[in-house]
């Protein structure tokens, strides 16, 4: 991720060349800070605090209007007014609330622009609430100024992280507290077929560090009917499907680890120390070994799978499944998961469509995400069905 350029941004220059002292962390997101601040404490003095707001950018780093979000932040004592006290109706959030990329902020502000039509750039934004923190500082020191007097260069800081461009969904909804608890080091995808090409889509847009991908097939043509995206006609040249969907993910996503093999019991051993696994395979007997080897490692995982068949009426009748093991919770998985080989005679069709590839991997990454935090998980169930045909949808299994 490059870093932010203040030069294309005419607030954030704006403010710079005010002598504003502006100090711009950008890790999966941008945050601003806007330090030394004059603000009174409850004891009546003045002190210097932090006002933070999210920053969000377009595709060249420049800063959009925040008119979607009109809240700020702050990292200090609660400000209070010129008779020491807290300025409740300027706080609208009092605990410390984390805000992504291991950042914490003390309280929450919210003053909406004077006419509802919602700040148009963030000097506008900032300026609202300096200028009532100040104010109250001034009248018992009017020599404080949260500007220098002079233009001060702005501190861009941080790393590049999982993304190889912001995540701007996040910060404009507001949601880098739940975000942040996707953080993981190392996933891995066993088999991006349908359903597990679907699963790589969803996982590349958190900000899991690296994500390894395990397929020895190739990308064939009706691959393109069931997975994400649309391939040129000229580009079906059988690549091996972590290549085809690698190059693709490494657009966005750092840390895309192809592994253009099938796993064995020779090479199993491979999937020791990731903080989670997706299995998405057909071979009952090499899902049976994965799983196995995964509960005698400790290490969590979510296998998915599709039944689908076709009926007298040539209607499609299908089940999409997931099913969560934990180092704590296991010995359900022999029970409701088949291992048994798909049948050799003429009559089988291994019949997959996209929207119920889409669907079991929805299902399954929304059931990770639980289990991470990121949801709400009232049922906590670790099996799940849904039945194409009476849109039924059960749960079992339940820690």
């Amino acid at each position: 991720m490059s870093a932010i350029q203040i030069s294309r941004s005419v607030d954030l220059s704006k403010l710079e060349a005010e002598g504003f002292r502006l100090r711009i962390v950008h890790g999966d997101a941008y945050h601003l800070f806007v330090e030394d601040i004059p603000y009174v404490t409850a004891e009546g003095k003045v002190a210097l605090g932090t006002l933070y707001s999210s920053l969000v950018t377009d595709a060249a780093e420049k800063t959009v209007n925040p008119v979607v979000d009109h809240q700020c932040w702050w990292v200090g004592a609660a400000p209070c007014d010129a008779t020491g006290r807290v300025m409740t109706e300027l706080i609208s959030n009092p605990d410390p609330t984390p805000k992504g990329d291991q950042i914490t902020v003390d309280l929450g502000f919210s003053r909406k622009h004077a006419d509802k039509r919602g700040y148009t750039n963030y000097h506008e934004k900032i300026w609202t609430y300096v200028r009532e923190i100040w104010h109250e500082a001034r009248e018992l020191d009017v020599s404080c100024d949260p500007r220098s007097g002079k233009p001060v260069p702005a501190v861009v800081e941080g790393q590049a992280r999982a993304f190889k461009y912001a995540d701007m969904a996040t910060t404009r909804a507001g949601i880098g507290a739940a975000t942040s608890k996707l953080l993981a080091a190392r996933l891995a995808i066993v088999g991006i077929g349908g359903t597990g090409s679907y699963i790589l889509d969803l996982i590349a847009k958190t900000p899991v560090a690296e994500i390894h991908i395990f397929d020895g097939d190739e990308f064939e043509i009706h691959n393109a009917f069931r997975a994400p995206g649309a391939p040129r006609r000229e580009e079906l040249t059988d690549p091996k499907k972590v290549d085809w969907f690698g190059d693709i993910y490494d657009r966005m996503h750092r840390g895309i680890k192809r592994h253009p093999y099938h796993l064995t019991d020779e090479n199993l051993a491979e999937l020791s120390g990731f903080d989670f696994v997706f299995v998405a395979i057909d071979s009952g007997k090499a899902r049976k070994a994965i799983l196995q080897r995964l509960i005698a490692m400790k290490v969590p995982f979510i296998d998915v799978g599709l039944d689908i068949a076709l009926d007298q009426q040539h209607a499609l009748r299908g089940i999409c499944r997931f099913t969560a093991g934990t180092p704590e919770m296991h010995s359900h998985v022999e029970e409701v998961v088949s291992f048994a080989e798909a049948r050799a005679d003429e009559l089988y069709r291994n019949i997959q469509v996209a929207d119920l590839n889409m669907l079991n991997a929805a299902m399954a990454v929304g059931k990770w995400k639980q289990m991470r935090g990121f949801y709400a998980d009232d049922m906590r169930e670790h099996h799940s069905l849904y039945n194409t045909a009476t849109h039924a949808l059960t749960k079992e299994d339940r820690l």
